[in-house]
């Protein structure tokens, strides 16, 4: 009797039909064995079959987090088809082993296609992040910057392939990597200019402050939506009030952005924002107002359960440091009293 990956295997070659999810779902988790069947039979399937099934297998694994196709995306990686190398990129997002380190360079550095550059670009990226928190080895971080350093330099590289490495190495925070991201700026091309402010937020340096700040009255939607992100990840209290502004923004991309960078700042004035949108009409906006203050109440509830496991005499303070955050509120406030009607009057 076959066993269901087996049968799996023979529903995948049968190219007529289409790809059921529980022939899909069969293939999670193989065993070796299974695995060298899988690239056995892979070998016999249309290139359109082959990038269907790995379509589809990275919208599953996305999907549910049980679902284990890494073996499988692993193997693909070598494929010959770019189409099927830059989805096994991307269905490896979570795969945060060391070894996948030296692929991931080799496919950014001489793949010669530039989509599948650019996806390894980017998923080089949360190495760098590892790197930086002092969780991957040193030496592989620097291998990774002097990768991603080299797709930015080359004058011949994809404009996709280096905004992608832009953003990745934005983790890295030091002098060398914001000269990189002010060059991106100062680019000619506004995507490129797109992803240097997105990594601008990326960095959480605050010294670029000021210009993620004027960019959110910029006037490409694409690029008030970057500047949106990056005020949140910076939590850039000064860009609340524009922020609330943008809530009422014209593309609704950047509505949603601003809302969820007011959740990531949080913040009296944010919370005050969102609690109005929350009751608005419009359902789409209350959704996204509802879970931008359940954001901010979950970054908030671990300081509130370390405040009532304190001893008594550790108490005050806390309350201290609780009385100075509100005195920054009100503060805040103070400096635009022509700020509140506006806001208030989001519907």
């Amino acid at each position: 009797m076959l066993s269901d990956f087996e049968r799996a295997l023979r529903e995948l070659m049968q190219e007529d039909k289409p790809l059921a999810r529980r022939t899909l779902i069969s293939l999670s988790g193989p065993s070796r064995a299974e695995n060298e069947a899988f690239f056995t039979a892979w070998k016999g399937i249309g290139v359109e079959r082959k990038r269907e099934i790995m379509a589809r297998m990275v919208e599953l694994a996305e999907e549910n987090f049980e679902i284990d196709y890494v073996l499988i995306f692993r193997g693909c990686l070598n494929d010959s088809d770019p189409v099927v190398r830059r989805y096994a990129v991307e269905g490896l997002w979570e795969d945060e082993h060391p070894d996948l380190v030296e692929p991931l360079i080799r496919l950014l550095s001489s793949d010669p296609d530039a989509g599948v550059r650019a996806a390894a670009a980017m998923s080089l990226g949360r190495f760098v992040y590892l790197a930086e928190c002092d969780e991957l080895d040193p030496r592989q971080g620097e291998r990774i910057r002097e990768a991603l350093e080299r797709a930015i330099d080359s004058p011949n590289e994809d404009l996709e392939v280096v905004r992608r490495a832009i953003e990745s190495i934005a983790f890295i925070n030091d002098d060398r990597a914001r000269r990189l991201i002010d060059r991106a700026y100062e680019h000619e091309d506004e995507r490129m200019r797109q992803s240097a402010v997105f990594a601008m937020g990326r960095s959480a340096d605050v010294f670029w402050a000021d210009t993620v700040l004027a960019e959110l009255s910029a006037s490409s939607p694409a690029m008030r939506y970057e500047a949106a992100r990056a005020c949140g990840e910076l939590q850039l209290r000064r860009a609340v009030p524009q922020l609330a502004q943008l809530v009422q923004d014209p593309d609704r991309e950047v509505q949603d952005m601003a809302i969820w960078a007011l959740g990531q700042i949080g913040g009296k004035r944010a919370r005050m924002i969102l609690s109005h949108l929350a009751e608005s009409e419009d359902e789409v906006l209350a959704s996204a107002a509802l879970e931008a203050l359940d954001e901010m109440e979950f970054a908030t509830r671990p300081l509130d359960l370390f405040v009532h496991e304190l001893e008594a005499d550790d108490l005050s303070l806390e309350l201290a440091a609780e009385e100075e955050e509100d005195f920054e509120d009100d503060s805040d406030l103070a400096e635009d009293d022509e700020w509140a009607d506006d806001v208030l009057s989001l519907d």
